[in-house]
């Protein structure tokens, strides 16, 4: 899965600008670093993780996340 991947996943829940935002700025879960970081050191699941918690966030508790 690739970060594009994922922004498809989040498009529908936050919209595509705070999708972006979420992919580019620090995220708690993940020790700070950025999704797109994260996803570059190998840390997919983390990185899925953090996306079904912005969704649950939100109220969307089922995603396409394996």
């Amino acid at each position: 899965m690739q970060a594009y991947e994922l922004m498809q996943i989040l498009d529908p829940i936050v919209g595509v600008v705070e999708a972006t935002f979420f992919m580019n700025r620090g995220n708690e879960l993940l020790g700070g670093d950025t999704p797109v970081s994260a996803m570059k050191a190998g840390r997919l699941d983390d990185v899925k993780r953090a996306v079904r918690a912005a969704a649950a966030e939100r109220g969307v508790f089922k995603t396409s996340l394996g």
